[in-house]
């Protein structure tokens, strides 16, 4: 059969097209003498299987949900069900690959505000890594309504009503690409609170694009665990934004509602750098797409 995206040539059980990465059929579909058989699985061993892209073994451990073929570039999800598509696999291009860029860009953010200057020199650096890390985006619609307290406490510009002071409700609202990161072990430094990517040149995944010899990080969060995750970051951003917002206000009460629906798996280049000052650790995770900086710790 053909690609109904680009037009290359497949075999007639390919699951993702080998050229571009488009799906072909659902891979639930796949024989179950291709799934993994429960008993290893369910004793923490690494079952052999294959791609459903190109049909190349790959060795998934146990606990993991999203597995990327190192042949092909083609992406699954392994659930209770089995294989199953994922439908919309990403990845950014890393345009910041040189490690005096990023430590560069380390510099300007460690050496910020008059208590840090040259805090970077008085480190020593542990560690400058770039590799490819695995997000869910969920695309949330948040709702926040902001009750808060109206009047004298509001101060002139908000005019003489005579001393009275009333609740008033404000509307906070707004739309996200939430980036959740596909990865447990990676959650405490590489999940951004409010750090949205550029989202604009993401691309199909394709393994092929990626350089030579930059690692690929396999994921073991599911798409529902990163909704339920997203929902609640989203709620903690709003709940900021609303703070901000009316700073001058006594608030009474904050309620957030947030929708969210089917995400998509994006392959971020992602450089990870740490620094020992005196003993005390600073982690700055920083986007290789964009250089944005994602997040940091310690400082």
């Amino acid at each position: 059969m053909y690609c109904m995206k680009c037009g290359a040539m497949m075999p007639d059980d390919a699951g993702f097209c080998s050229k571009c990465g488009s799906p072909m059929k659902p891979v639930s579909s796949i024989a179950a003498a291709e799934r993994p058989a429960p008993s290893p699985a369910a004793s923490g061993q690494v079952t052999q299987l294959k791609c459903p892209g190109c049909g190349a073994p790959i060795s998934p451990k146990f606990g993991e949900a999203v597995i990327s073929c190192g042949y092909c570039g083609g992406s699954v999800t392994l659930g209770r069900e089995g294989w199953s598509a994922v439908q919309k696999h990403t990845m950014l291009q890393a345009r910041l690959t040189e490690r005096e860029q990023v430590l560069q860009k380390v510099r300007d953010v460690m050496d910020r505000g008059m208590f840090h200057k040259h805090i970077q020199e008085k480190s020593r650096l542990e560690e400058a890594t770039l590799g490819v890390v695995p997000y869910w985006l969920i695309p949330a619609s948040a709702s926040t309504t902001v009750t808060f307290m109206w009047g004298e406490t509001g101060g002139a510009q908000y005019g003489d009503i005579g001393g009275q002071v009333v609740n008033k409700t404000a509307e906070v609202d707004d739309n996200y690409d939430f980036p959740v990161v596909a990865v447990k072990a990676l959650k405490a430094e590489y999940q951004p609170k409010g750090y949205q990517f550029a989202l604009a040149d993401r691309q199909l995944f394709d393994f092929s694009k990626l350089p030579k010899g930059l690692k690929v990080i396999n994921g073991d969060v599911g798409e529902e665990q990163a909704k339920f995750e997203a929902k609640t970051l989203v709620k903690e951003l709003q709940y900021t934004k609303a703070h901000d917002l009316h700073k001058h206000h006594t608030i009474e009460r904050i309620a957030t509602e947030v929708d969210v629906t089917d995400g998509e798996l994006l392959h971020a280049p992602i450089w990870y750098v740490r620094y020992d000052h005196d003993g005390k650790k600073i982690v700055l995770v920083v986007d290789a797409n964009s250089g944005g900086v994602m997040s940091t710790s310690g400082l």
